[in-house]
């Protein structure tokens, strides 16, 4: 009997590549799955891509007088 179980492999949602489940990440912003090679480190946190990490920092644009 095996000690160890084989783990399940997913395809990435971004590049297709077959990796274990538990190596699959969630992103911060979108929540869209992705695998550590495609993801993208800034902040402290890993994003699914450039647009993710540059919404957590740059927000969703300026606000005006109808945002309030």
């Amino acid at each position: 009997m095996p000690l160890e179980t084989e783990e399940e492999l997913k395809k990435c949602p971004l590049c297709g590549l077959e990796v274990p489940e538990s190596e699959l990440q969630e992103c911060f912003i979108c929540h869209a799955g992705f695998c550590q090679y495609c993801g993208t480190q800034d902040y402290g946190r890993t994003f699914c891509s450039a647009r993710c990490r540059g919404f957590f920092f740059w927000g969703d644009g300026d606000n005006d007088e109808k945002d309030y």
